[in-house]
């Protein structure tokens, strides 16, 4: 029975383990759903396969983050005034992040710093009034699609909201099925 399953060289402990590791790889799939049900929900009605497989994929990756929300320190009155986070491999800085959006004349309601638990790696997201965010990594800005930090950052803030917004329109499912009738 062992070799039908698994082929001629395979032990009953190794048929044993990939079994095993093949129903927690599912079960974590599932976990992820739970968690991120009304944003997948949104996702499939509303975005294109790419948007979805890839927002998805970084729901996955953000389970490997820790969050907490950065305080001003005393006496500062603004972001711009000070930078104390070490973040070498962001894409752009947290002045840099700051000064953009400061200079469209937003000030943003939350700074989240975004910790991964095995590298520590961090990086900075800034939660602006409207419902929007801009994170370091510039995922958003660059492919479309909402990043892993702002997933963590989903998990641990009650009441962030996620709107189709934050999903570029060229990403959006009826977007993709206008361009492809104008293909044919």
């Amino acid at each position: 029975l062992v070799k039908v399953f698994s082929g001629p060289k395979k032990s009953l402990f190794q048929v044993f383990t990939a079994l095993n590791d093949r129903t927690e790889e599912q079960q974590r799939d599932e976990n992820i759903r739970a968690l991120f049900k009304p944003i997948l929900d949104m996702l499939r009605t509303r975005a294109g396969p790419f948007a979805l497989q890839t927002c998805f994929k970084q729901m996955e990756l953000s389970m490997y983050y820790e969050a907490a929300v950065l305080q001003r320190p005393e006496g500062v009155r603004d972001w711009r005034a000070r930078n104390d986070f070490a973040n070498d491999n962001a894409y752009i800085g947290t002045r840099f992040l700051l000064r953009l959006v400061q200079e469209q004349g937003i000030v943003p309601s939350y700074l989240i710093k975004i910790t991964h638990t095995e590298t520590g790696v961090v990086h900075i997201i800034a939660l602006l009034p409207d419902g929007r965010y801009m994170c370091d990594c510039c995922m958003g800005n660059n492919l479309g699609v909402v990043c892993r930090h702002f997933f963590l950052a989903w998990v641990k803030v009650p009441g962030l909201p996620f709107h189709i917004s934050l999903i570029r329109k060229r990403c959006e499912l009826k977007h993709l099925l206008y361009s492809i009738q104008l293909r044919f």
